[in-house]
């Protein structure tokens, strides 16, 4: 999953998508727990770039892996909301 901060400079992803199709197609997923990355923006010249200094590990939550699916901000909207 992504989500893109509001002010469009950051980019939130996730290894995890669902539940059902974690469980189906990355068995190593459930077992080891997700991450979330965070995608630096280049809203001036253009461009992403990694940053190295985030990294959160839901595999290392307390009560045993975790995983991360949608994110979202309080009064914003998760990126994979599909409002018609």
């Amino acid at each position: 999953m992504i989500q893109l901060s509001l002010d469009g400079k950051r980019l939130y992803v996730t290894s995890s998508l669902y539940s059902a199709w974690d469980k189906q197609f990355y068995p190593d997923l459930i077992r080891e727990g997700s991450v979330m990355l965070q995608i630096d923006v280049d809203t001036v010249n253009g461009g992403l770039k990694l940053n190295p200094n985030f990294l959160v590990d839901f595999g290392m939550e307390p009560l045993g892996p975790a995983l991360a699916h949608e994110l979202r901000y309080p009064g914003g909207d998760c990126s994979s909301d599909i409002w018609i």
